[in-house]
């Protein structure tokens, strides 16, 4: 597996990882903790030395899976995040935005990480989708300065979410983080022209999630697909975003026929080719897919043509993204 540096961090990273969102509860489909623990020695096994969780997932329990198991394995690198103190996590009244990230919530929150990830020190620490409309306070920044000078985290970063990657950007033009997490893939191209370039200038990691549009990109719906019971993807979207998804990919569809390569390596090595990007975290719980998705690194790049292409519905606006979950 080949291994990109995080910015400007003494941390290296395999350039597929895994998102781990899935093996959380039911928010995927039900599936068992010893599933859960077989997906993440498969992915040990096929060389990814990254994984991604969050307190958020499952209430901890997604952390506690991974420090299970990770915890055999002391040189693998793992990231987690902090949730705004205003989620349902941990509800609170919604009076102060400068109070989503206190210091004491912060604090908090690292602890209880290091506890369910049985670690001394957390790798990488996101907040959890950053809004810039929750303020521009820097309480939050002086926390995890902390955190890092006592040992308890190596790299302070921002999750954001969809169609705002740029708001990380004044973050990193003040020095305060080291990587950003970001929606980044086919259908949703908007980082390469406002986040990427900031943070090549800046040497800031780039952490890029949802690579698969949570699905789309490698599942044979219809317009009219209805998820199972208690899968995020039905009571978090819109009731056409299916069918938006779709009509988005059936642009892609003749550029990917013609490569010979399937959806999934197309939507992987589009998002590789950036060398900006340190790692791309595919989530997933099926042994299969992770090593297939571990494999997509020993591919020859992209033929410019091709990503030529993929831009080209991007600027067409043919592809515009939508709302993205965590796959």
């Amino acid at each position: 597996m080949k291994k990109r540096q995080l910015g400007n961090t003494d941390i290296k990273i395999s350039e597929v990882g895994l998102g781990t969102w899935q093996m959380s509860g039911d928010v995927w489909g039900k599936k068992t903790e010893a599933e859960y623990c077989r997906g993440i020695e498969v992915a040990i096994e096929a060389g990814i030395d990254y994984f991604d969780t969050a307190l958020e997932y499952g209430n901890g329990y997604c952390e506690q899976v991974v420090g299970k198991v990770l915890q055999r394995y002391p040189s693998v690198v793992i990231s987690s995040k902090i949730p705004p103190q205003c989620d349902e996590w941990s509800p609170k009244p919604q009076d102060n935005i400068d109070d989503y990230f206190s210091p004491a919530w912060i604090n908090k929150c690292c602890e209880t990480t290091l506890r369910n990830l049985r670690r001394e020190c957390i790798d990488i620490l996101f907040l959890h989708t950053w809004n810039v409309a929750w303020g521009d306070r820097t309480e939050w920044y002086e926390a995890m300065v902390k955190l890092k000078e006592q040992g308890k985290i190596r790299a302070i970063g921002v999750s954001v979410g969809d169609r705002r990657a740029s708001e990380a950007n004044s973050h990193i033009e003040a020095g305060r983080i080291d990587v950003v997490m970001a929606v980044y893939n086919v259908l949703e191209q908007e980082p390469e022209y406002t986040l990427l370039p900031m943070a090549k200038k800046h040497q800031v990691g780039i952490i890029a999630r949802c690579p698969f549009s949570s699905g789309a990109l490698v599942s044979n719906w219809t317009s009219s697909h209805k998820f199972p019971e208690g899968d995020w993807r039905g009571l978090w979207t819109s009731h056409d975003w299916v069918a938006k998804q779709m009509e988005m990919v059936d642009h892609i569809k003749p550029i990917v026929k013609n490569t010979n390569l399937p959806m999934w390596t197309i939507g992987l090595k589009y998002i590789l080719n950036n060398k900006t990007v340190t790692s791309v975290i595919p989530g997933s719980s099926s042994p299969e897919h992770i090593r297939d998705n571990a494999s997509v690194t020993m591919l020859p790049d992209l033929s410019e043509e091709v990503l030529g292409h993929l831009q080209e519905l991007w600027l067409d606006g043919k592809v515009h993204g939508t709302y993205n979950g965590g796959a």
